[in-house]
């Protein structure tokens, strides 16, 4: 069949073929990127998760080694004995100097910064090296608790003012053990400055990161107060933080007894990830966190590479089909071309054959009305008109 089409069809099968191959490379990109960063995010809870686990065991082991200093020095019986005769003694000079000299062996650790002897009624009978008032102020209002003590235990962390840094005790009951005596007759407070140990345990990050934290709190009423100086934020130390019921900050989630790693809003208000432990035999909190746009900076960087490779897939894809396309165009014209020489040479030698043959030839329609006549034909038609009518009768006859 010879076909009329005077320009090539529509090539709708290689559009099909183009729309589905670039939608496929699209979607293919899309679940890429969404399993890498499901990978990235399940890779830093995890990561989070261990060093909140990390944190909170070295945390736990340091209150274990303070608590296992105060059952020395309360098992300490001469010790002990000796402070128990020293506040029935009189006091004076070279008495205060012996006790001076008798505490002084406990700040032989760096983390003890101060000691004091407390009696039962509040009084402070010995110190040093200093005395602070303040602090005294702050262990007199918890005498009544801490007097029914029968190990010892670390206050919380605190500050007498704004000026003044953070801090808190080892308590040490002093029983008369020697006497069958369960009751307290005094008590030793040992002042511990965090910034030394503690602090610097909260703070270190076992890799390098611009935004990754950890944070220390615990609950007061209904807000949570960060112990540690947050990262982000100077001077926050003991400061009070957002409500207990934000949904979700993670100290919040943290406080009201999740534990487990989960996304959230920080303090700043930026998306994180973040780990959430509580410390064993104590009030406090771990929170290990890091931004969600640093665990996804090298997937970011990964999705534009991903973008250019698809977009240069489709754009060779599309040249591809465009060159399939392009030279069925051209066998399309060429086969044009090639049937209308083929229809040139036929005409020009159908002109010939009509023009220089010996025959009478005459070219007609349908209605037999004569279209065209050749050289041999007018001739004819020249020379004698009723001869003329005879043979064109004639051919007509011989046509029907």
């Amino acid at each position: 069949m010879i076909s009329h089409r005077q320009k090539p069809a529509t090539p709708w099968l290689l559009i099909i073929l183009f729309i589905i191959i670039s939608a496929s490379s699209i979607i293919l990109g899309l679940l890429y990127y969404k399993s890498q960063k499901s990978r990235l995010l399940d890779d830093k809870q995890l990561e989070l998760s261990a060093i909140a686990d990390l944190k909170v065991r070295q945390i736990a082991q340091w209150r274990n080694e303070r608590i296992g200093d105060a059952v020395l020095i309360g098992e300490n019986v001469p010790f002990v004995r000796y402070l128990s005769d020293q506040l029935r003694s009189e006091s004076g000079d070279s008495a205060g100097y012996e006790m001076a000299d008798a505490l002084k062996s406990l700040t032989s650790s760096l983390e003890y910064k101060n000691v004091v002897l407390i009696d039962s009624t509040g009084r402070t009978l010995g110190f040093y090296p200093v005395q602070d008032t303040l602090a005294d102020v702050y262990l007199k209002s918890l005498l009544p608790e801490l007097m029914r003590l029968r190990t010892g235990i670390l206050t919380e962390i605190h500050r007498q003012d704004m000026m003044s840094s953070a801090h808190f005790e080892l308590v040490v009951p002093l029983i008369r053990s020697w006497r069958n005596d369960s009751t307290a007759f005094g008590l030793l407070a040992l002042r511990i400055d965090p910034h030394e140990v503690l602090f610097p345990l909260v703070r270190t990050w076992p890799v390098p990161s611009k935004t990754a934290e950890s944070l220390l709190i615990r609950q007061e009423d209904d807000t949570v107060v960060y112990l540690n100086e947050l990262r982000f934020k100077k001077n926050s130390e003991l400061s009070t933080g957002k409500s207990v019921s934000e949904e979700k900050l993670p100290e919040a989630m943290a406080v009201r007894g999740t534990e487990t790693t989960a996304e959230g809003i920080d303090y700043r208000g930026a998306s994180v990830v973040a780990a959430m432990k509580k410390v064993p035999g104590s009030g406090w909190f771990m929170i290990t966190k890091v931004d969600q746009s640093e665990v996804f900076l090298t997937l970011d960087k990964q999705i534009t590479l991903i973008i250019i490779i698809i977009i240069l897939f489709i754009l060779t894809i599309g040249l591809l089909l465009g060159i399939l396309e392009w030279n069925e165009n051209v066998r399309f014209y060429r086969e044009k071309y090639e049937k209308e020489l083929d229809h040139l040479a036929l005409r020009k030698h159908f002109d010939y054959i009509l023009k220089y043959a010996n025959d009478i030839i005459f070219l007609t329609d349908r209605n037999h009305v004569i279209l065209e006549a050749n050289d041999r034909a007018v001739e004819a038609f020249q020379i004698n008109s009723d001869q003329s009518q005879a043979i064109v009768q004639d051919m007509k006859w011989r046509m029907h």
